[in-house]
């Protein structure tokens, strides 16, 4: 069974594919978008009492909607591309390891301040052990040397972020520590092959949408955790002799048009951007395995980060826009974030576990991976 990468038109049609995907979610956005702020102008005389701008906003003639298409399509292409490299980062910022410690012989430096720019100061891996390590797979795979981080966290995780002039690979702690020597230069390999693949960059902006919207969806609900009205309906905690603002009754029935709009948008993105993500792994199973030489290492490794199952909760808690660029679906924090036990907690709670129900996972099962690689570590013994 031959180990070469998948063929140059193939992966060039896959990646097309996928942007196709990616653009038409682009476009589903703005319009959202655009109906969302006509609604909201609909809502203004409740709040200004101009009550003449409510004929006006319903009738969608403000600005027509090829032009904000045509306009609004390409800027959300530009910022997703942004804004999903900064959502990796900011991710793994909280857990970046310090300089101070020895990882297998593995030393941390600080940034050089050559390196620093408008983000805050994070930690990269300065020694040569797991630099060149990286280094070699990366020649080996003919893609540029990814910046390298290690994130203090015990969960055995890895992924890569990209956009146009930055890659960077992020390993836990708990994974280099997991592995051995051949199992590590397996998993790095994988996370390569989605550089040389190019959905990393794909990936990476796709977690625009799905991020967005799930936020927006939570905005809504902490607006509506603040409102007086709201708050007598369903009988939640907070001050009962608050005044009534009048962006109530506007934020009121603003709501359910914004759960009906946003609601479907935010499945549907997350639902394609999940099976993307499965797509995705065998493909870089199949080119890690090119650039290191060896099914079975990656199948030890995926055995080995398996055997101690991460519970269900840690992989809810895993936010939708990073997990899905994980080597496995796991949460790279392993706390868990409280829920308030009141009428509005729990009906977000129950949403968001049935929408976990209905929603595909974001990754192949990890024995249909490890069998695959088996099956082809055998037909290389043959």
């Amino acid at each position: 069974m031959s180990l070469r990468q998948p063929s140059g038109l193939r992966t060039h049609l896959r990646i097309v594919a996928l942007v196709a995907v990616l653009l038409a979610f682009d476009v589903a956005f703005v319009a959202a978008v655009y109906v969302l702020a006509h609604v909201a102008l609909a809502l203004l005389p409740l709040v200004t009492y101009q009550f003449e701008v409510l004929t006006w906003a319903l009738s969608f003639d403000i600005v027509p909607l090829e032009p904000v298409l045509l306009v609004g399509t390409p800027l959300v292409l530009l910022v997703q591309s942004v804004f999903g490299y900064r959502l990796t980062l900011r991710e793994a910022r909280e857990y970046d390891i310090g300089p101070d410690k020895e990882l297998k012989n593995v030393l941390l430096a600080d940034r050089s301040a050559d390196e620093a720019d408008d983000e805050p100061e994070e930690t990269v891996v300065a020694a040569p052990t797991l630099e060149d390590r990286v280094a070699r797979l990366a020649q080996t795979a003919d893609v540029t040397m990814p910046d390298v981080r290690v994130i203090d966290v015990e969960t055995p995780n890895s992924y890569v972020a990209s956009r146009p002039g930055e890659r960077t690979l992020f390993l836990t702690v708990g994974l280099l520590e997991a592995l051995s020597d051949d199992e590590l230069d397996a998993v790095i390999a994988h996370e390569l092959a989605h550089l040389s693949n190019g959905d990393a960059f794909v990936m990476t902006a796709a977690a625009f949408l799905p991020t967005v919207s799930g936020r927006f969806l939570d905005g809504l609900a902490a607006g509506l955790r603040h409102s007086w009205i709201a708050r007598k309906l369903l009988g939640l905690d907070g001050e009962q002799n608050a005044n009534l603002s009048n962006l109530e009754i506007p934020l009121l029935l603003f709501t359910p048009v914004a759960v009906l709009t946003v609601g479907p948008l935010y499945l549907a993105s997350t639902a394609t951007y999940r099976l993307l993500s499965r797509i995705r792994e065998y493909a870089a199973d199949a080119g890690g395995v090119a650039i290191s030489g060896s099914p079975a290492a990656l199948a030890s490794a995926l055995e080995t980060l398996t055997a101690d199952r991460r519970p269900e909760t840690d992989l809810r808690m895993a936010e939708t826009g990073v997990r899905e660029l994980c080597v496995l679906p796991y949460a790279m924090s392993g706390t868990d974030e409280e829920t308030p036990d009141d009428r509005l907690g729990r009906l977000r709670q129950r949403c968001e576990t049935v929408s976990e129900r209905v929603l595909p996972g974001s990754h192949p099962d990890p024995e249909d991976r490890i069998a695959a690689l088996r099956d082809r570590q055998a037909g290389l013994e043959r």
